[in-house]
Formats: C-alpha cells, sequence, structure tokens
C-alpha cells in the first residue's frame, strides 16, 4: 500500500561530499522507518485532508543533530539544514521545509522512545555482526549523567515547615532528581537530571563496540532497578554482562541468569565473606582446614557448582582430605560466578570494563558541550536513545572506512 506523503526530491546518483553521510545513507532504509511510524498519522492511508511530512525528514533530521556538533540546537537545526546540500539530500526534505516547531510536534506524536528503540533494533537486524569474541557474547554495562534544563539552586519545597527539613524538593522539570557523580575540575559532585544506562557489545575492534540496548531514568533511581529493563531489550543477544559492584545482589544475579540466560560478572566487594570457606587476599577460596588458596578447575552446568582442588603436595589431612571441593554458585554469586572473578578468565574479562569507558566518557563530555534544553522523563528517554543510534551508526560507518 502506497503512503500519502509530502516527499522530498531524491536523485539516486547524488554524491555526497560528506563521506559519513554516504554510509549511514546506506545503512538506513527510509521505507522500513516510513512504515514503523505510518500508524501514528491518521491521514497516511486515507484520501481526506492534507498530506503530512514524509517522518523520514523528522527522523533523519533528529539523527543530524545529534551526528554533527556545529548544530548547537534544534532551533537551529532546519537553517542548518537549508544550507547544506547533503544535508538537505540525507533528510530527504529537497524542496520541503520544515520548522523547528515541526520537529518538537513530531517528537511529541509520532517519534517516541519506544519508536526510536525499534528502529535501533531494525538497524542492528539488518546488520550480520560477527564478534571476534563468538560464540561467546560478552556486553558491558554503564550509566553517564544527562543534566536536565532546571537548576538545583532553584529547587522549592511545598511545605510549611519553618526550620530545615527533609521534604521532597521540587525542580522545574517535575520528573527530574538529585543524582552524585564523580567531581573534577568542570563538574560538581551533585546534578539534576537522568541517567543513561547502555550495555554495548565487547569486539577486540573498537568500531565493533556497539551500543545493544539503552534506559534512562531519573537520577536518583538504584542501578539494580534499571539494569533489568535494559537486559530485557536484548535478550538472547548476550551470553555474560559485565557490571560494576553497583550490582551486587546475589538473588537477583541467579533470577537474572535463569530469566535470561545472562550470566552476571562483578568483582567482589573487600568485604565479601564465603560461608565455611575463608577467602584470599585475591577472593579465592581456601581449604577449611589449612586455609590454603585452592585452585579452580570447572564449573558444573548440571549442578551448578564451582569444582575447586587442592594442589598441596605435602599436607597433614592429605590422607583425610577429599582433595576435591564442590561449592554452590548460589552461596555466593559474585565470587562464584560461571567464571569467578579470581580466576584468568573472570580476571581478563572483569578487566574489558576498562576497554569501555572512554565510551562513555565521550557521551559525558558530548552533554557538557551540547547541554540539552529540554524536561521530562519521556524527552529525556527519547533522547537516551536517539544518542546511542548515533553512536551506532558512528561506529559502523568507522569500520566501513
Amino acid at each position: 500500500m502506497e503512503l500519502r506523503f509530502r516527499y522530498g526530491k531524491v536523485e539516486s546518483d547524488y554524491q555526497y561530499q560528506d563521506v559519513q553521510l554516504a554510509n549511514i545513507e546506506i545503512l538506513l532504509d527510509d521505507e522500513q522507518i516510513r512504515q514503523r511510524l505510518s500508524p501514528s498519522y491518521k491521514s497516511c492511508q486515507s484520501g481526506f485532508g492534507r498530506p503530512p511530512i514524509d517522518p523520514v525528514i523528522g527522523y533523519k533530521a533528529h539523527l543530524l543533530y545529534f551526528l554533527k556538533r556545529d548544530i548547537i540546537s534544534f532551533n537551529e537545526l532546519p537553517r542548518q539544514v537549508n544550507k547544506d546540500t547533503d544535508y538537505q539530500y540525507f533528510c530527504r526534505c529537497l524542496g520541503v521545509e520544515f520548522t523547528a516547531a515541526y520537529l518538537s510536534l513530531f517528537r511529541k506524536h509520532h517519534l517516541t522512545d519506544e519508536m526510536a528503540q525499534q528502529l535501533h533494533g531494525d538497524i542492528l537486524t539488518a546488520l550480520d555482526i560477527s564478534a571476534s569474541t563468538d560464540p561467546l557474547r560478552i556486553g558491558i554495562w554503564d550509566s553517564v549523567p544527562m543534566p536536565s534544563y532546571t537548576s538545583p539552586q532553584k529547587d522549592t519545597k511545598h511545605c510549611d515547615c519553618q526550620r530545615p527539613c527533609d521534604c521532597v524538593k521540587h525542580f522545574s522539570d517535575v520528573d527530574a532528581q538529585v543524582g552524585w557523580q564523580r567531581p573534577t575540575l568542570t563538574k560538581k559532585d551533585k546534578f539534576v537530571g537522568y541517567r543513561k544506562h547502555t550495555i554495548f557489545s565487547y569486539d577486540a575492534d573498537k568500531n565493533h563496540r556497539l551500543p545493544l540496548a539503552t534506559a534512562v531514568e531519573p537520577a536518583d533511581q538504584a542501578d539494580i532497578n534499571v539494569i533489568e529493563k535494559v537486559l530485557e531489550q536484548c535478550y538472547a543477544e548476550i551470553d555474560i554482562l559485565l557490571v560494576d559492584q553497583a550490582i551486587y545482589d546475589f538473588e537477583q544475579i541467579i533470577d537474572w541468569y535463569t530469566r535470561y540466560q545472562v550470566l552476571i560478572l562483578v568483582d567482589p566487594k573487600c568485604n565479601a565473606v564465603l560461608d565455611q570457606y575463608p577467602l584470599s587476599e585475591t577472593k579465592t577460596p581456601c581449604c577449611p582446614q589449612m586455609e590454603q588458596p585452592l585452585t579452580w578447575s570447572h564449573f558444573d552446568t548440571q549442578d551448578q557448582v564451582q569444582v575447586y582442588q587442592c594442589d598441596a603436595i605435602e599436607c597433614i589431612h592429605q590422607f583425610t582430605c577429599p582433595r576435591q571441593f564442590e561449592i554452590p554458585m548460589v552461596s555466593h554469586p559474585a565470587v562464584l560466578g560461571v567464571f569467578p572473578p579470581h580466576s584468568r578468565c573472570g580476571a581478563f574479562l572483569l578487566s574489558l570494563r576498562g576497554l569501555i569507558e572512554p565510551e562513555f566518557g565521550v557521551q559525558t563530555l558530548w552533554s557538557r558541550l551540547k547541554r540539552l534544553p529540554f524536561r521530562g522523563l519521556a524527552t529525556f528517554k527519547l533522547l537516551g536513545q536517539l544518542c546511542d543510534t548515533t553512536r551506532l551508526l558512528q561506529k559502523l560507518t568507522a569500520a566501513m572506512t
């Protein structure tokens, strides 16, 4: 069925001056974007009313805003597009004018965060991505702050307390909350807004470390309450997920492994304790009698137990000691994961988190250079998803060139 939209002029043989836009053009399917967004238009399939503007124009214009740092605001975006021929051909708006008000209405009625998430998944599905770690698929989770367009100095309390109190503060952004971050010379330790949580896939090639799932929640939300929303998006996409020590709930780790078949690997805290087995400085279980570190042998998937062996040659208990110890993983999933952190494999996997940190540093720097003048949780969910979709396209085009 042919959809009724106001289409811009398209030349199939147009030669882009911007190589990045030319490569992104190959990755995006305009007709698929139209089919995804068409149900939200009432007149795109009927003969009544004026045909709306092609949704490809609005979606690609938003991607262009996140791709190019010289476009500093959505108000300036239409003017920048009209001045650059590459931008016009990329957005498919040659001969069709749009304004910043149109982009605002497009976000309000058509481009929701769920729709942006589906379009992000369409790009991943259309690609045949083979990682260097196949068949083992590794994901790495972390988060970055997204300050809202409000100020912590202008918070107000709607209470009649005469003395300092702990009543809830209200900001101009009613969904924003106070969050904490690492203070530096250019930023304070507190901010008002949201946090964007992302799962990146690991690959030896940095251009193949792609964002798989995204979630945005108020800054005061505990990480353990948000990570499940991200896990649902990448179900059956990863086998191992590396997280920081904020995710340190043993029952949740076992539950996620049962429901999503994802192994959560976290570095144990310094005060970790294992019943019946003392732990060494490297969090390795020791012999209960001699307190000598045991050697990890293997993981019994059928019984969900870690098998350790004692390699001591001369031991006073060698005739009564079983020399092999089976410790159930449920007794301490952080210490006894499928790949224990004290083993060579576990230590190597945890070291991979340091390779993904620059990805989040780039996004934090971008948010400071280009502060988003928006409010509301729904808007920031959409912007967070568009930010990761843009990062996905940048990675893919970098690998192509």
